[in-house]
């Protein structure tokens, strides 16, 4: 989809006439609007988000009215999603679509001409006050591929009082990633997705419930800095990839479980990948044994197999943990090619998290499977040589 080109300036002698051309009908509108007073919600802000297209065809086309609440955002959509597209949207506090969230990344599926509306509870029991701003930023991206973007809006709006929804009312579901990354499939590159990844958990819901997406610039200390995790000592074997993976404060009391995942867009690409796949994950260079695979389950729109270990309690100081995939032949997870001979020929992350002792000094029986050290083990993905 091609944006217009932005109007070019206009020659500076021909200012004046433009001024006299516009001038009537600009007054007129002012008078106009001075008689019929603009409504009371005209802030809650509707975007046609669809630029001109300079070609014909088939296209998506989405059109968005975001209304701020006190406690949760109203999102309205309506347009046309072509097969294998969905519509993703995030809220903000302030008026540009970024800032402090209010809500994870939601997905909004749909084909052919759609309407939606949802009321999304602001997270964390944030709110938005009476005068002040929120906003939603709204993505038209590939179905489960969140950085493979088609076009992106932003709708913003006052909180002067709350609206109901305009359309039949749905549920969006949180745009979950496995060791996988929007643009590419792989644990490495969904860093350039930033805060907006949560991962699925191998027994259902959102690894991290309590940690929302942050800001690049946070005023103060971040929550993610010294946060206690609800999936307290559940830790995601890439989470240095991951803003919404980190461990946090974990105690030497914990029930210890690693977990590492992958999906794909059909069935049949997972048991690809199950066929070729090769692992090779470790904790201070130590290696997982008794890993447990899931079957082959669906969550949302992709089809995913979780891979558990369960460590147990661990001595306080620093872990760090080393995933690698490899492929014995190239397969295709619906988004990208992997293994030998493609762009990826490995997917590969790390994960270093401290445990501390627990608050109430209680005794711990430690597997002493794995020991602890002083800091990272070592570089797990050295910078490559300089090339002449």
């Amino acid at each position: 989809m091609i944006v217009p080109e932005a109007r070019k300036d206009l020659p500076v002698k021909r200012m004046p006439s433009l001024f006299i051309s516009i001038a009537l009908p600009v007054m007129a509108a002012l008078f106009i609007a001075a008689i019929f007073p603009v409504a009371p919600h005209a802030l809650a802000q509707t975007t046609p988000a669809t630029p001109v297209p300079t070609t014909t065809g088939p296209q998506n086309d989405v059109n968005a009215f975001f209304v701020a609440c006190d406690t949760s955002g109203v999102m309205n959509l309506r347009g046309t999603m072509l097969t294998g597209w969905d519509v993703y949207y995030q809220l903000f506090t302030g008026t540009a679509g970024s800032g402090t969230a209010l809500s994870d990344l939601r997905q909004v599926s749909a084909e052919g001409a759609f309407t939606f509306s949802e009321v999304l509870p602001y997270s964390n029991g944030q709110t938005v006050p009476a005068g002040s701003s929120a906003s939603a930023r709204v993505i038209v991206a590939r179905d489960g591929n969140p950085a493979s973007v088609d076009f992106e809006f932003v709708v913003s709006d006052v909180n002067d009082g709350c609206q109901s929804p305009q359309n039949p009312t749905g549920s969006s579901t949180a745009s979950g990633s496995g060791a996988a990354s929007a643009e590419t499939g792989t644990a490495a590159g969904v860093a350039a997705l930033g805060n907006l990844v949560s991962l699925p958990l191998p027994t259902g819901g959102v690894l991290n419930p309590n940690l929302a997406p942050e800001a690049l610039v946070v005023l103060g200390p971040r929550l993610s800095d010294a946060f206690r995790s609800d999936t307290p000592g559940v830790i995601y074997a890439a989470c240095d990839n991951f803003p919404l993976a980190e461990p946090g404060i974990v105690y030497d009391n914990d029930n210890i479980s690693v977990f590492w995942s992958w999906y794909t867009r059909t069935e049949e690409q997972m048991q690809q990948h199950l066929d070729n796949v090769q692992y090779s994950v470790r904790m201070n260079t130590a290696p997982f044994n008794q890993v447990v695979r899931s079957d082959i389950q669906r969550v949302g729109n992709q089809f995913y197999v979780f891979y558990s270990v369960n460590v147990g309690h661990l001595r306080p100081g620093h872990y760090e943990i080393e995933y690698r995939a490899t492929w014995a032949n190239p397969v295709n997870d619906g988004y990208a090619d992997f293994g030998p001979d493609t762009d990826n020929p490995q997917d590969a992350g790390n994960c270093n998290f401290n445990v501390v002792r627990n608050p109430n000094s209680e005794f711990v029986s430690y597997t002493n499977m794995f020991l602890p050290s002083a800091g990272p083990v070592h570089t797990l993905f050295p910078d490559p040589p300089p090339t002449e």
